[in-house]
Formats: structure tokens, sequence, C-alpha cells
């Protein structure tokens, strides 16, 4: 069993790297293998993202995390719906709780993500990290102030725990 998480990265990529951290450091949630769904092909930006996201996972313990970039067709809900089906079915044959991060990407992408899996019962955690301010967005998750964060875990919250 491993514990996987999906995502979807876009053009900021700190938003993606940053609530993954940030899900890391306040709920403990550290994901060994990550799916991240995106449009925007292959872009220099996306590779730094993705080696960075394995440097974070390693300095929280993963030896050699998986992390599995998924490419969609920009605006193809359906598409989107599919693919993340494809994914959990997957993981949840191999016996893999999974968590989504909802906070980066466009939020249609988003709620095609979520529509799939948040009352899966093997989706454990849907996290969402809000930013009270977006002064610091470009900035990674150490410098920005704390004040500014405000996480969640929608599904711990959705159950009333």
């Amino acid at each position: 069993m491993v514990r996987v998480l999906l995502t979807v990265i876009s053009t900021n990529v700190y938003g993606f790297l940053n609530s993954v951290w940030c899900s890391i450091r306040t709920f403990g949630y550290v994901p060994e293998r990550v799916h991240i769904l995106t449009a925007e092909m292959e872009s220099e930006m996306h590779s730094m993202a993705v080696e960075m996201l394995g440097i974070i996972l390693e300095e929280h313990g993963i030896d050699e995390p998986e992390i599995i970039v998924h490419n969609f067709k920009n605006g193809d809900l359906g598409g989107i719906a599919t693919l993340v089906d494809g994914i959990i079915e997957r993981e949840v044959a191999d016996g893999n709780p999974f968590a989504i991060d909802s906070t980066p990407g466009k939020k249609n992408e988003m709620i095609a993500c979520l529509a799939r899996s948040l009352g899966h019962r093997s989706c454990e955690h849907v996290f969402y990290s809000e930013l009270t301010t977006y002064e610091n967005t470009r900035n990674p998750f150490i410098l920005i102030p704390k004040q500014f964060i405000n996480p969640f875990d929608i599904k711990k919250e959705a159950r009333g725990a």
C-alpha cells in the first residue's frame, strides 16, 4: 500500500508546490506517489516543479517518490473526469488510498477531479490551501507568513470531525 496524491499543475508552479508542501507540514500527509494532471504541455517550469516536488518528498522521508504527469486537453472536463476515474480505479485496485489537492489549477479542472472522487471510500483527504493575500503567491511555502495561509482538509470537515 502506498499513499497517493492527485493534483493539477497549471501556470503558477508555486501554487502546485506550496499546496502539496502545506498538506505535508499541516496534515502530515506525505504521498509516495503523485499523479499530476496538466493541460500545459511540457513547460520548463513544470519539469522544475516536478524535480522540486521530488526533493520535498525525499526530505520528508520518501526515498524514491513516484511522480507521474498526465496530460489532458485544455477545457475537456469529461476527459479530465475519465482520466481521474482511470487513475483512481488503478490505485484502488492496488489497495492504495488517495488524497486530492484541490488548491492548484483552474477551478473547473478541480471540480471535474472532485466530482469523481470526493465520495469515494478510498479518498482519505481533500486538501485546499486558501491564501488570505496574493502578495506571496510566487514564493516558496517556507517564505509565506503562516498567517496568510489557511489550510483545510475538506473531506475531514465534511465528515464533521
